[in-house]
C-alpha cells in the first residue's frame, strides 16, 4: 500500500507545484490518492494509513506513529520542504518496518514528533474546527465557481467589470475561463501601480498618501471606478501583498481587501491570506468569487 495525500480546505497552487513534486520524488511515487477534500482537519489525524495531510489549519511540520502506519502533517506554506525532504528519503523504510520508530531514528530540529494520542491531540487546530466546518456549498454538481457566477449573472441580466491590483489579471481570466461570458463581463483595468489606480480607475491622491494602496479604501474606490469606467452594473476589486517580500508589521503578507461595488453599496472584504505568493492571489480571486455569488443569490429575481 502506498501513501495518501490530502489537502484538506486547500489546495495547491502553482507555486506549490515544485514542492509537491519533489514530495511525490521523495515517497518513491508509491501513492494510491491524491485527493483536495472539504471538512474537519481533525479527522484527518492520526488515520491508519500511510498518508500526508497538507492543510493551513497546521501550524508545524508534525509526525505520527499509528499501529506501524506514518502520518506526515505539512502546512500547507511550510518552510520545512528541506527537512520533510531529507526526513521521507532516508526514513520512510525505517517507518514502515517499525510499529514505533526507534530512538536512533533523527527526528529534524523543524520537525514534531507525536508520541501518542495524547500529544496528537495537541496538535494546534483553529477551535471552530471541533465543532465541525460549516461550509456554503455553491453547487452539488461539482461545476467551476466562475461557471455558477456566470450562469447567475446571465440569469439576472447583469455585467461586472473587475479592478485589479495585487491579483494581476488572474480575477479576469478566470471569469473568462467560461464560455460565452462576454454576456456578463465587460473588462478589466490592472491597476498594479498607484499612478494607474489615480489616473485611469479615479483613486483619490488623497486615499492613497492617507491609506496606501492596500486598504479599505482604496479597495472601495477602485470597485466604484471602474464600474463607472466601464459602465457595469457591478465593479469588483483586489488590491493587496502576495509576498513573499512587501509586508510590515501593520499590513503583513497575505494582506488582501477585495470590494463589489453594486447599485448605490460598496461591500469590501479584509482577509491575510496565509500562503505562497499564487496561492494568494488564487485564494483572493476564489473568495471574493463567492462573495460575488452570495451576493447575486440574495437578489431577487
Amino acid at each position: 500500500m502506498g501513501f495518501n495525500i490530502y489537502f484538506v480546505n486547500s489546495f495547491p497552487s502553482e507555486g506549490s507545484l515544485e514542492n509537491l513534486f519533489q514530495l511525490f520524488t521523495d515517497l518513491g511515487w508509491n501513492i494510491d490518492n491524491f485527493r483536495v477534500v472539504f471538512g474537519k482537519t481533525a479527522e484527518f489525524l492520526g488515520l491508519k494509513e500511510d498518508c500526508v495531510v497538507i492543510s493551513s489549519d497546521f501550524n508545524e511540520v508534525s509526525l505520527f506513529f499509528n499501529e506501524g502506519f506514518v502520518n506526515v502533517y505539512l502546512p500547507i506554506s511550510t518552510k520545512n520542504w528541506k527537512d520533510v525532504e531529507e526526513l521521507l528519503k532516508k526514513r520512510v523504510k525505517v517507518f514502515k518496518t517499525y510499529l514505533k520508530p526507534s530512538e536512533e531514528i533523527e527526528i529534524p530540529k523543524g520537525v514534531r514528533y507525536l508520541r501518542n494520542e495524547k500529544e496528537l491531540s495537541l496538535v494546534d487546530l483553529d477551535e471552530k474546527l471541533t465543532g465541525g466546518l460549516h461550509l456554503d456549498f455553491y453547487t452539488q454538481n461539482g461545476e467551476p465557481l466562475e461557471l455558477v457566477v456566470g450562469n447567475l449573472l446571465k440569469e439576472k441580466k447583469l455585467t461586472v467589470s473587475t479592478a485589479e491590483s495585487c491579483t494581476g489579471g488572474l480575477l479576469a481570466a478566470t471569469l473568462v475561463n467560461v464560455s460565452g461570458s462576454s454576456e456578463y463581463f465587460k473588462g478589466s483595468i490592472v491597476a498594479y501601480s498607484n499612478e494607474i489606480k489615480e489616473k485611469v480607475l479615479g483613486v483619490q491622491k488623497e486615499t492613497l498618501e492617507k491609506f496606501g494602496a492596500v486598504s479599505e479604501e482604496t479597495a472601495k474606490e477602485m470597485a466604484l471606478g471602474v464600474k463607472k469606467l466601464l459602465k457595469t452594473d457591478i465593479g469588483i476589486s483586489t488590491t493587496g501583498i502576495a509576498g513573499p517580500t512587501g509586508g510590515t508589521p501593520q499590513k503583513p503578507v497575505g494582506l488582501t481587501y477585495m470590494a463589489v461595488a453594486f447599485e448605490d453599496q460598496v461591500k469590501v472584504f479584509k482577509e491575510v491570506f496565509p500562503y505562497d505568493r499564487n496561492q494568494n492571489r488564487i485564494s483572493a480571486v476564489h473568495y471574493l468569487l463567492f462573495e460575488l455569488y452570495k451576493l447575486l443569490k440574495g437578489l431577487s429575481k
